[in-house]
């Protein structure tokens, strides 16, 4: 089966499956869902990934979805380093450009994060005062 261009756009099967379809609209899509595959394929593939977005939604514990949402905000660095990588194959005549970008936003990610900073506190804490003093820095770690 091949999409053709009278098949139904991911849009249309989107408001189509969320009730957002005029009656008329409704039997026209259903109409083409009888005689079409490709459609019928594409309109339960995502009614499957709703019900399973919905199915992990529900077993999550209350709050866990805004901290999911905000963890993204976490790697946007990371996100940026890959977005520039990429871009440095695309865009053949940035390629130096793009990956100097990617290795200072890579590097960035890598010194955010709360475990490098914690290996660098320990580090200097080792050099000042040896172990006694990296000791001291992980106990505080531990009851946080």
């Amino acid at each position: 089966m091949v999409k053709t261009n009278t098949c139904i756009n991911e849009v249309v099967l989107n408001d189509y499956l969320n009730g957002k379809v005029s009656r008329e609209s409704r039997e026209r899509i259903e109409q083409h869902l009888a005689g079409c595959g490709e459609c019928m394929d594409a309109l339960v593939f995502a009614y499957q990934t709703v019900d399973e977005y919905k199915k992990i939604k529900a077993c999550l514990p209350a709050g866990r979805e805004k901290k999911m949402k905000a963890n993204w905000k976490k790697h946007i660095w990371l996100i940026g380093t890959i977005i520039a990588f990429a871009l440095s194959f695309f865009k053949t005549g940035y390629f130096a450009q793009f990956l100097v970008a990617a290795i200072l936003m890579g590097a960035k990610w890598i010194f955010d994060t709360t475990n490098a900073r914690m290996l660098i506190m320990i580090y200097d804490a080792w050099q000042k005062g040896g172990e006694k003093e990296a000791s001291r820095i992980l106990r505080n770690f531990k009851t946080r």
